[in-house]
């Protein structure tokens, strides 16, 4: 599996944080992949055969050759069979609603029946492993969906990027004294120019930031972790963590430590088994915040 990211036009970068390919390896049969929460909204072009589902749940289905998904509270299960290419945009929740009318009650969007004509061209480059040129046709598209749509940042938007510049750490109250506005004023502002509340987006920005220190530092301190991001405590911060992966964060730990992509099942022990959610069946589940990668 190969994967790579790309930075957008600067015209773009108050909208995307940026562009990322996968290509799937044509002689592995099924793959299992994880999506964990994370606090953008992915804009994806597929090529190949993937279906999708609640990790609890046990039906998938088919995912639409390009699709919207908005910020999920629950871990997401992805089964892909033979080659897959993907390319995708991360898109800031604001950046989501100007283009696409983003709402956070919607979870998911078929832009292949919105947009028929350009999912199939990117569909067919993806097939080709025409990278450069399917990159240059989606942003080309984006640009031209800015300026027909595109808007001028407002007290809203200005205060969600306070919130990703500081982790999601900076109360609304404290936003709204220095906009100049109340907080039930800037309430409505967030909501209506982002698309989300500012308590969800914040606890998804937050948590995003746990999983990747994680998942580069495994052993990272989880009290260190929970007085740096802001947590009550380390309790807090576990709970928060398995609330929204379904799994505790030294149970993830583990599973980076592990790395199960490369190790067979039957290495770990029944309790990591159910905590991870990973069958007996032969394969192991990726456990990433919003992108595809590989398990092999």
């Amino acid at each position: 599996m190969s994967y790579r990211e790309f930075q957008p036009d600067v015209r773009l970068s108050h909208l995307v944080r940026d562009y990322w390919q996968v290509d799937g390896y044509p002689d592995i049969g099924q793959q299992e992949h994880r999506f964990m929460p994370e606090g953008l909204v992915r804009l994806t072009f597929y090529a190949g055969s993937t279906w999708r589902g609640s990790l609890m749940g046990s039906d998938l289905e088919l995912m639409p050759s390009a699709s919207l998904e908005g910020l999920t509270l629950t871990p997401l299960r992805a089964v892909s069979v033979g080659s897959t290419r993907a390319l995708g945009v991360e898109l800031y929740p604001w950046g989501a609603r100007q283009l696409f009318g983003w709402d956070f009650s919607v979870s998911t969007q078929d832009l292949s029946l919105k947009h028929p004509l350009l999912a199939r061209a990117l569909s067919a480059l993806l097939r080709l492993s025409a990278w450069a040129e399917a990159r240059q046709l989606l942003e080309a598209w984006l640009l031209e969906l800015l300026s027909e749509r595109g808007r001028e940042s407002g007290a809203g938007i200005r205060a969600a990027e306070t919130l990703y510049n500081t982790l999601g750490q900076v109360r609304l109250g404290t936003l709204a004294g220095e906009l100049g506005l109340s907080a039930r004023q800037l309430e409505r502002l967030f909501a209506a120019e982002v698309g989300v509340n500012a308590k969800t987006l914040a606890r998804l920005i937050r948590f995003e930031e746990v999983h990747n220190r994680l998942w580069r530092s495994p052993n990272t301190s989880l009290a260190q972790l929970a007085y740096e991001l802001g947590f009550a405590d380390q309790a807090h911060l576990t709970r928060e963590f398995k609330m929204l992966s379904s799994m505790t964060p030294r149970a993830f730990g583990q599973f980076v430590q592990l790395d199960v992509a490369r190790l067979p099942t039957h290495l770990l022990t029944p309790n990591q088994l159910a905590e991870l959610s990973i069958s007996r069946a032969g394969w192991a589940g990726d456990l990433t915040s919003g992108r595809l990668n590989a398990v092999h």
